[in-house]
């Protein structure tokens, strides 16, 4: 038998016959695909960028933290916002300059004219130029110069120029409601008065910035010194763990006391967990505080130097008079008053009646050319003045008297209101005082209960070695070693946060730092 030949393509089966240029497209759209997915797990897989670390003493953060501040920074506008409104309120005395153009053309149907049967049209054109100055004074006089030239052609002139020239000056000035600079310049002066308010803020919105960065460079002070003492305190466990067990395992101690010390081993290691979460939320607020760059706020560490303990003498008499002089809080009450008082004698003369002096003078220049109708201005036979008074009064005029009513409720408010906050003041002061002398003690008697309590773990030790002591006991005061290093810790930065809430009270904060306020 012959072996018979088949073509070459009966030798796979239909179905695998792929065309070749649809294949090409496929491979060249997974493709990109593909390296973009690589790349992205390459990225997700890079190192993180090397943290940089902030090295700060308590006064280079305190100088960060009033540059960078955004609260500091938002304030900041006000004081500029409050001179803006005074240029505001000063604009309504500012004159107002006028300069006007017009034409004016009045065709009207005339008399029928009999001796030529038609109707004339009466036809009138003026032209005229002004200028005009207008404004107001401070004590209310209003006034209006003005010089004006019209030149009016018509039928009635056979169309020849006829110009009339006149230069005016109306004045007005009220002699009760609205005379005087009480009633003109109230609003000025409330914007000025909001103004020294603003920066008043300022100056309290930096000294809350100081006192905050001050307790919390303590309280990460105080976290990273009490890492310390939880690590020591876990280093005690551990050790006392190994010579426990190494004591079991010669039969001079039970295996109860070895369990116990393992105990107390994972029991520590919470503390440490938590003294380290601790001290990442103080760094937290202390970024949040010190640096303005929120792209690497995540990436930045903080190293601290120990802030300074600075001795403390107290004069309360003498600080609460200080307090009087700088505490902002009580520097806006007396604006209060002061922007109350200007209300009140704006509302009184808003009470009185309207009674306005009116008085006018026109001096007339006609001529058919307008330079001589300019030069004859003033002449004795062409001028117009008058001469008038108005009184108005609203009755019963509950509006204004309900107002002032109002107005002068508000300054026996603020006046009790400040005697609340002297009264603040003095308690404030002399609490503030207190706690730092309170403070001050407790350092001293933690400081001895710690020597005690290192002193009362030595002999335990030594109790222990010798088999006379237990676990349990040593356990107990290693907790108490560590308690009485944590309270010691605690009053030191309690000493140093009222130190610094000594200086917010008195005001003086500024001055101790060194802080140089600029209007």
């Amino acid at each position: 038998m012959r072996n018979v030949g088949l073509p070459a393509d009966s030798l796979y089966p239909r179905f695998l016959s792929i065309p070749t240029f649809p294949m090409l497209r496929l491979a060249r759209f997974i493709f990109p695909l593909l390296i973009v997915s690589l790349t992205a797990l390459a990225g997700d897989n890079a190192p993180a960028p090397k943290p940089s670390v902030l090295k700060l003493t308590l006064e280079t953060a305190i100088q960060a933290a009033l540059a960078k501040n955004f609260a500091i920074q938002v304030e900041k506008f006000e004081p500029k916002i409050a001179q803006e409104n005074i240029t505001q309120q000063l604009g309504h005395f500012d004159p107002t300059f006028s300069l006007t153009a017009q034409r004016t053309e009045n065709a009207l149907p005339g008399l029928f004219q009999n001796d030529i049967h038609l109707r004339t049209r009466a036809l009138t054109r003026t032209d005229l130029l002004s200028a005009d100055l207008a404004g107001a004074t401070s004590i209310g006089l209003t006034y209006d110069l003005g010089l004006s030239s019209s030149n009016t052609l018509g039928i009635f002139n056979h169309f020849t120029n006829f110009y009339e020239s006149t230069a005016s000056v109306s004045i007005k000035q009220p002699l009760l409601r609205g005379f005087g600079t009480a009633a003109n310049l109230a609003q000025v002066r409330i914007a000025r008065n909001n103004a020294k308010v603003t920066e008043w803020q300022l100056r309290q919105q930096i000294i809350d910035t100081i006192t905050t960065t001050n307790f919390v460079y303590n309280e990460l002070h105080f976290a990273k010194e009490n890492l310390q003492v939880a690590e020591q305190n876990q280093e005690l466990a551990n050790q006392l763990l190994k010579d426990n067990q190494a004591r079991e395992k010669i039969g001079t101690m039970a295996l109860l006391d070895v369990a116990e010390a393992r105990a107390q081993v994972a029991s520590r290691e919470e503390a440490v967990i938590l003294a380290r979460r601790t001290i990442l939320d103080n760094e937290n607020l202390l970024k949040q505080l010190v640096t303005n760059d929120i792209e690497r706020l995540l990436d930045v560490r903080i190293e601290i130097e120990p802030p300074p303990s600075p001795p403390f003498h107290a004069d309360v008499r003498a600080a609460i008079r200080e307090a009087l002089e700088l505490r902002p809080d009580y520097r806006q009450a007396i604006l209060t008053i002061e922007r109350s008082n200007i209300t009140l004698a704006f509302t009184r003369n808003e009470v009185l009646p309207r009674f306005d002096l009116t008085a006018s003078l026109a001096l007339l220049g006609i001529d058919n050319e307008i330079g001589r109708s300019l030069s004859r201005i003033g002449d004795k036979d062409q001028t117009l003045w008058t001469a008038g008074a108005i009184m108005s009064l609203p009755i019963p005029n509950r509006e204004a008297r309900g107002a002032r009513n109002a107005a002068a409720l508000e300054c026996a408010k603020a006046l009790v209101a400040l005697k609340q906050l002297e009264q603040q003041v003095v308690v404030d002061v002399d609490n503030a005082s207190g706690q730092i002398v309170t403070s001050g003690e407790r350092i001293t008697s933690t400081s001895e209960a710690t020597r005690l309590a290192r002193e009362t773990l030595d002999a335990a030790d030594k109790k222990l070695k010798a088999g006379t002591g237990t676990t349990f006991e040593v356990l107990d005061l290693q907790e108490k070693l560590a308690e009485a290093e944590a309270a010691e810790l605690r009053a030191r930065a309690d000493y140093n946060k009222a130190v610094s809430e000594y200086q917010r009270q008195t005001g003086t904060a500024l001055k101790v730092h060194n802080v140089v306020f600029f209007k």
